[in-house]
């Protein structure tokens, strides 16, 4: 990568939207493992809900519920913290990486929150040795640890720690052995769906004979180039808004990578692809059939800014409710996190769809009237998707503070399409 560099290429949206697609899985699924795939294609967020699954069964078509709880328990993809302080699944070979991203974008504010509420390092240590001794037995969750703990091993911070958001040393004694790999999250009743963790003693060490770079900016290039694998072409802006890097780190990381100059018409002037890729983002893509359900949250979107680049511009101005902490709604033209599940006909955003609790059934709604056969496939996928929700899952609520009548408001919102 090098500033300055005239574009080694031009290319329309259309032509960028379909390398996208294809990228993700969504054109036609990858081959490979579970956990293979997710590595390929995009780390899904982990929010107490259905959507994990959502996001991984849009590119594995007929995932059952088992099969990804099945690599958690058995550590093949491991739920942790990694960009932005945010809870991703993760394929177990980047783990090592992404924990000690996750801990130096957390350091700062640690370290100042625990002078703050006076937390001495030596104190963090010893309730770390207790909560190392008590898993021996077994995994625990945060509660039943904190019950098995010898009395007086983790001190309460009172008014101090509610200003910060510490109640006791235990959570950061927890956060700082899970940076060290000594302990991991597995998941209470064997499932995603839920914020509630178990912790235990990993089998191995995931930095034992890993290789992590020692200096921040060889990190960060280890992380950019998995984002363009991804998400390719995309900008620096792209990469510093899914690291929560600065721009100038977010550069510099890009520096040490392969990476070339691209003009994407109506998406950027200088965007940045692999340069293995540029033979295929040459390439006209094939035409594709393919019809898809895709989670909220779900990185398709979220890579480059949100639904305005996936959606056809004359519905732009629709307005769609927003995730996160803008008040108010917004719309797809303008919002990078839409608080509603998309309906895809092949690289474009067409519509919305929900699971109506009531009717035990999947709705959809488009901004244009599909033709009858089109009608008739999206019929079909959302049967198979609603079998999912209602028989594997159970539910079909987002994250862990969502409830059968915000679904409920959802569906609303998608049937008045």
């Amino acid at each position: 990568m090098a500033r300055g560099t005239p574009p080694a290429l031009s290319v329309s949206l259309d032509r960028a939207r379909a390398h996208w697609h294809r990228k993700q899985g969504l054109a036609e699924p990858l081959s490979g493992s579970v956990e293979e795939v997710v590595a390929a294609t995009c780390w899904p967020r982990t929010l107490g809900g259905v959507d994990v699954y959502l996001a991984v069964r849009a590119r594995v078509p007929g995932l059952k519920r088992e099969q990804l709880d099945e690599a958690v328990a058995q550590s093949r993809l491991q739920v942790i913290p990694a960009v932005r302080g945010c809870i991703y699944l993760v394929p177990r070979a980047e783990v090592p990486l992404m924990l000690r991203i996750a801990e130096e974008q957390h350091r700062k504010r640690a370290d100042r929150e625990h002078e703050k509420v006076g937390i001495a390092p030596t104190e963090l240590a010893d309730v770390g040795e207790a909560v190392l001794k008590a898993l021996r037995k077994g995994p625990l969750s945060t509660d039943a640890l904190r019950k098995a703990l010898p009395e007086g091993t983790v001190r309460g911070l009172g008014e101090k720690g509610k200003k910060v958001g510490i109640s006791s040393t235990l959570p950061p004694a927890l956060r700082h052995l899970e940076f060290e790999g000594k302990l991991e999250r597995t998941l209470e009743d064997g499932r995603l769906d839920t914020e509630r963790y178990l912790w235990r003693l990993p089998a191995k060490n995931p930095f034992t004979g890993a290789k992590v770079p020692t200096e921040a900016v060889e990190r960060h290039a280890r992380l950019a180039a998995t984002f363009f694998r991804q998400a390719g072409p995309a900008t620096v802006e792209n990469f510093a808004a899914w690291t929560a890097l600065s721009q100038r780190d977010a550069r510099a990381a890009m520096e040490k990578l392969p990476l070339v100059p691209v003009a994407v018409e109506g998406f950027a002037e200088e965007a940045w692809v692999l340069e293995e890729e540029l033979p295929t983002l040459r390439e006209k893509a094939p035409a594709t059939s393919s019809l898809s359900m895709l989670a909220f949250e779900d990185g398709y979107l979220a890579f480059h800014g949100g639904p305005a680049l996936l959606t056809d511009p004359k519905h732009h101005a629709r307005e769609i409710p927003v995730w996160g902490n803008t008040k108010g709604g917004g719309t797809l033209g303008d919002t990078r996190y839409m608080h509603m599940r998309s309906l895809f006909d092949g690289d474009t955003l067409v519509g919305l769809w929900e699971y109506d609790p009531d009717a035990e059934a999947v709705v959809f709604g488009t901004f244009d009237k599909l033709a009858p056969k089109r009608r008739k496939a999206v019929e079909a996928l959302a049967e198979d998707t609603a079998c999912f929700l209602r028989d594997d899952m159970g539910h079909a609520r987002s994250f862990a503070l969502d409830s059968e009548d915000t679904v409920r408001e959802r569906t609303a919102l998608v049937k008045a399409l």
